[in-house]
């Protein structure tokens, strides 16, 4: 397209330069003028009967003949003034007659010859020659506007689109001028990075519910294996003992209440993860709500034969809270610091009022986490890597759904563990 834009150009170029001097001419138009004037003055002459003992002035060089060929006066070197040329139509000058009273009486002969002026026409040709230079640089930017800012970006944004159909989301669009089609391509790019974001997590959920279900078929095949066990061993007297059948009737109960928990878990995460998670908040003292929580799992602590210790008082403040949440809240972090702190060692609980808001301290003495996966100990089924192995209880939930929880309240939670040392666990509520 541009190629033809160029040889058009040059074509119409030549051709006015090679017609124009052909169709006009300056200076044979003032020779007219000139010589128009010069013959109305030499026929005032002969009309009054003068002799021209002397020739008009005039800018041109010429003859004057009678009608019989006489030289009447003359300017032209090569016609003499005693020349008589018989034969005007030989003369080969520029020839005007000399009319009077409407006969003509003689000839004027102006030593002439027009010529193609090629300056006067590149003169009088710059105006066209600006005129189709303008013409073609606006065809340029036309030809480069649809070509370059158009064309070339939606063909670069179907290739684009042809590969992100096949699976290739990090193809990007180079394109990067001002305009609307550079805007279009910035918009389209941060459709794709977002389309590229939404495969990644949808990729990071499905590793996640294949860990869920690895999870959900170990933590509910074996304590349903152990029920079924134990059960079966009372039906069929196996264990005829009173005391044998209480015991086994306990474990029972304990399975039962491990099962409960691992589906309440599940229940509040598909809860949280749909946002429909009923939170009901009631003005609180915390000093009186707490110890009745603390107390519960100071009970579940000494079962397992460890200790539970609060550290100072809690601050009796005023807060706003679901009394339900928080205990789940409690539940779950001293429930994890139980199964990962083994028999003898202690969990610490402390609490401070600072910068308008509740913090509450959960301290153990376990196993701790290793600091890569410390970031992570808030996602959704996440278990260290050294404790997935063995067989200790849980989904993986009760920390995400504690985190859920305090950030409904408006709060924060963090983690700190040392591996070998324990792990310490602090959230906030805000106080009224």
């Amino acid at each position: 397209m541009f190629s033809g834009i160029v040889t058009a150009f040059i074509a119409i170029y030549i051709f006015m330069l090679l017609a124009f001097p052909l169709f006009t001419d300056k200076e044979e138009n003032l020779v007219r003028i000139e010589t128009s004037q010069l013959q109305r003055e030499i026929e005032r002459i002969i009309s009054h009967g003068w002799i021209i003992e002397q020739l008009p002035e005039s800018p041109q060089t010429y003859a004057v003949f009678d009608i019989h060929g006489k030289n009447l006066g003359s300017t032209i070197p090569k016609y003499r003034e005693d020349i008589n040329v018989r034969l005007l139509s030989s003369i080969k000058e520029y020839t005007s007659p000399l009319i009077v009273d409407g006969t003509q009486v003689g000839t004027l002969v102006i030593d002439y010859e027009p010529q193609l002026r090629w300056e006067s026409a590149l003169l009088y040709s710059l105006p066209v020659f600006a005129l189709c230079l303008a013409v073609f640089l606006l065809l340029a930017r036309h030809w480069r506007f649809i070509n370059v800012d158009i064309l070339r970006p939606i063909n670069e944004l179907h290739d684009v689109v042809g590969r992100m159909v096949n699976g290739d989301l990090t193809v990007s669009v180079s394109y990067d001028y001002e305009g609307e089609m550079g805007a279009f391509c910035h918009d389209f790019e941060a459709m794709r990075d977002e389309l590229r974001d939404a495969a990644q997590r949808e990729r990071i959920h499905k590793d996640k519910e294949r860990l869920l279900f690895a999870s959900l078929s170990h933590d509910l095949k074996t304590p349903l294996s152990s029920i079924f066990g134990y059960a079966e061993s009372i039906k069929y007297g196996v264990v005829k003992e009173q005391h044998d059948i209480e015991r086994y009737v306990d474990t029972i109960l304990t399975k039962t209440r491990t099962l409960t928990n691992s589906v309440e878990d599940i229940l509040a995460h598909i809860q949280t993860q749909m946002h429909e998670m009923s939170i009901k908040k009631e003005e609180h003292y915390s000093g009186s709500l707490f110890e009745k929580l603390l107390s519960d799992a100071a009970n579940d602590a000494t079962a397992k034969g460890l200790v539970l210790d609060i550290s100072g008082e809690i601050p009796n403040v005023l807060i706003e809270v679901d009394p339900m949440r928080i205990e789940q809240v409690i539940q779950n972090i001293i429930g994890n610091a139980l199964k990962y702190t083994e028999k003898g060692g202690s969990i610490t609980v402390s609490a401070k009022k600072e910068s308008g808001a509740l913090h509450f301290i959960i301290e153990d003495t376990g196993c701790g986490i290793k600091p890569e996966d410390v970031p992570f100990v808030f996602e959704p089924f996440f278990r260290g890597e050294k404790y997935r192995d063995q067989n200790i209880s849980g989904s993986g939930l009760g920390l995400s759904i504690a985190k859920y929880v305090i950030v409904q309240h408006g709060g924060n939670i963090s983690c700190e563990s040392i591996p070998g040392e324990g792990t310490r666990i602090e959230f906030t509520i805000p106080l009224l």
